[in-house]
């Protein structure tokens, strides 16, 4: 699939939230979708005699660092590739980098891992840029790897939400200008630079027009559920910072402790938090079910048919994952509603999703 271009296609002035359309060789698609990761790979892996796969333009490989060989593991890359052509996806992969090693990265390894990638043959080739680059730095490495690259493919700049404030606004406006694609990696809304730079991104964001021709944001490695802010949908909550693309962060079980590991394996499907639709949140369903008498878990478990090739707790990720982008989806036709009910967006936001609207009335700054 080819990418051919990403313009505006309305912009709310009440929220600050934009819909893109993006042209491709397949056709058109808006943005706010939550790509097909790893974890989602596996459940489609299980399904494919069903047929019924899901309909999303964009699969995200998140690259692990095998702790115990001490070396990043690319094998998988030519398999994952392989399905997303088949399904008609841009395929995007990247190394999951810990706070760690983000902190220690030099240009130096920024560039093997950018070749190493570029040599497999993908179409989107990642670039991590080191936490004190500014943009007088970056602009000659930039040209460099640009010049390393086959006609087809297109460097895709990775920032860390954790980039130093007073060097992240220069060099991230400069790609804002300048590429189709920016990735970052984001951690916790705890921390004081990642709020900083994420605002930043969105104000820049929302200087965009309808009509004007845009890059698409990919934010990769949030927490699922931020529980530090009433259990909101991560998804929803980076959306509100002007992400278009959204892959939450992946786990590997072989990478964790002995004790730690074992206790994972040992929860049970009711255990696990279900995305609650009524609320733009997730839920843990014992509670549920005791304040309010009903375990959505187990409700949902219930309808869950034998032959769709899932175990209990793949079920639980693909359902939470098609109740997010659904909300995604009703969310875009409220921003473009916008254009002649200018509240549509925000009363959906604020009126009918709990959660939604304790984060966006708690952390979003006030437009209008």
């Amino acid at each position: 699939m080819i990418l051919r271009n990403t313009k505006v296609e309305h912009t709310d002035n009440k929220t600050g939230l934009i819909v893109k359309k993006t042209t491709t060789s397949e056709g058109e698609f808006f943005n706010h979708k939550i790509a097909v990761n790893n974890v989602l790979l596996r459940c489609e892996q299980q399904r494919l005699n069903v047929k019924s796969l899901l309909n999303n333009p964009f699969q995200i490989n998140h690259i692990r660092y095998i702790n115990k060989k001490s070396r990043w593991d690319f094998e998988s890359i030519q398999a994952s590739m392989h399905h997303a052509s088949i399904q008609k996806r841009f395929y995007f992969a990247f190394q999951q980098r810990s706070r760690k090693q983000w902190k220690s990265l030099t240009f130096a390894e920024a560039e093997v891992d950018f070749q190493t990638l570029a040599r497999m043959g993908l179409t989107f080739v990642p670039y991590p840029i080191p936490l004190d680059t500014s943009l007088e730095k970056w602009l000659p490495r930039r040209k460099n790897a640009i010049s390393q690259l086959h006609p087809s493919q297109i460097l895709v700049p990775i920032f860390c939400s954790r980039h130093k404030r007073d060097l992240f606004e220069e060099i991230f406006n400069y790609e804002f200008e300048n590429s189709k694609l920016i990735a970052v990696q984001c951690y916790s809304l705890n921390d004081a630079d990642t709020l900083a730079n994420l605002i930043k991104i969105k104000l820049r964001n929302m200087m965009l027009q309808t009509g004007d021709e845009a890059p698409l944001l990919i934010g990769l490695n949030y927490e699922k559920v931020q529980k530090s802010f009433s259990r909101v949908s991560g998804s929803f909550a980076y959306a509100c910072y002007g992400f278009d693309i959204l892959s939450e962060r992946q786990i590997w079980l072989e990478n964790m402790p002995k004790e730690v590991r074992e206790k994972i394996l040992k929860i049970e499907p009711e255990e696990i938090m279900k995305y609650d639709r009524l609320l733009g949140g997730f839920n843990l369903s014992a509670e549920q079910e005791f304040y309010e008498g009903k375990n959505l878990t187990e409700e949902f478990l219930d309808t869950v048919k034998v032959t769709e090739k899932l175990t209990e707790y793949q079920a639980i990720q693909w359902a939470n994952h098609l109740g997010q982008q659904e909300d995604f989806n009703i969310l875009n036709n409220r921003i473009l509603e916008t254009a002649y009910e200018e509240d549509s967006a925000l009363n959906y936001i604020e009126l009918e999703k709990e959660r939604w609207s304790v984060f966006w009335k708690t952390n979003m700054p006030k437009l209008k």
